[in-house]
């Protein structure tokens, strides 16, 4: 479920997110980063609606979304989520490691961070018919999510659900061809400090690379 957050005040929430990635394609990257940013809540399914401003730097081994709102709750999945699909969108094969770098809850006012740019179509790595990708994400709530008491229910059935439903989802977000998918599956498991995820994705006609990528990512964010 989403968690009721009707009764918190409107605060000013910023936060930076960093995708360490090998960046081909720096104009894609930062055009995807933004409009993703944006669009985070239609595709991690227990994220909140925010309104965000964001804007998004990408240089030769990383990206940077920056984000911001003044709502109920953060942005920081958002900035996350962003950076994700920034790093694919520019054409990354693997992403090292996501983060959030700076996280701001108080006073504030959104100036507004900048346009997202032009999206233009996005290279597809070929890398056969079945592709595989895996990811870890560490908790420091670990121990709840082993005990299965969550508020929003279990994650990690969740997530296993996010990257099935993901796994199709992909060409409404970026400018790529749909992947006519045969199989997807995806297997979360929770282990001493964080969960690791990997999806399995068939397709055929295409190369699924960017779908499984994708599916991963959502899942650990979920």
């Amino acid at each position: 479920m989403i968690v009721d957050v009707s009764s918190k005040a409107d605060v000013y929430r910023y936060a930076e997110a960093v995708a360490e990635a090998q960046i081909r394609d720096r104009e894609n990257c930062r055009a995807a980063a933004v409009v993703a940013s944006g669009s985070a809540y239609r595709y991690i399914p227990l994220l909140h609606p925010v309104p965000i401003s964001a804007s998004a730097e990408c240089d030769g081994n990383a990206v940077r979304l920056r984000a911001e709102t003044v709502w109920k709750t953060g942005v920081e999945m958002d900035a996350l989520f962003g950076a994700l699909v920034g790093a694919m969108a520019s054409g990354a094969l693997s992403i090292k490691r996501l983060s959030v770098a700076v996280k701001v809850k108080g006073e504030g006012v959104v100036k507004g961070l900048g346009a997202p740019g032009v999206l233009r179509k996005v290279a597809r790595p070929d890398l056969g018919y079945i592709v595989k990708a895996e990811g870890f994400i560490r908790l420091r709530s670990i121990d709840v999510v082993k005990s299965g008491v969550v508020e929003k229910g279990d994650p990690l059935c969740a997530a296993r659900i996010a990257a099935a439903l993901n796994s199709k989802r992909l060409c409404e977000l970026l400018p790529v061809e749909c992947a006519k998918l045969e199989y997807a599956n995806a297997e979360a498991r929770a282990e001493d400090d964080g969960v690791r995820v990997s999806t399995t994705v068939k397709a055929r006609d295409i190369s699924p690379s960017l779908e499984a990528l994708f599916a991963a990512g959502v899942a650990l964010l979920t």
